[in-house]
């Protein structure tokens, strides 16, 4: 379920997107640098965006629900 206060086209870096997963930043930036992940490059370091929707397409199709047990 998405959180509230976050809009499908939210542009977000990716330690904001560290954030929103509540993940350690290195493992965001692992994750965007799969394959297929919707990641801008908008030239210069720290300059990498990615729109909020996009990524959570992306990223419910990549990764599956965890079961529990």
């Amino acid at each position: 379920m998405d959180h509230p206060l976050f809009s499908e086209t939210d542009v977000i870096t990716i330690p904001e997107l560290a954030k929103r997963l509540k993940i350690e930043k290195q493992r965001a930036y692992d994750i965007v640098s799969e394959p297929g992940c919707p990641l801008y490059d908008l030239g210069g370091e720290r300059q990498k965006r990615l729109i909020w929707g996009d990524f959570l397409n992306w990223f419910r199709q990549k990764y599956r629900v965890a079961s529990g047990g």
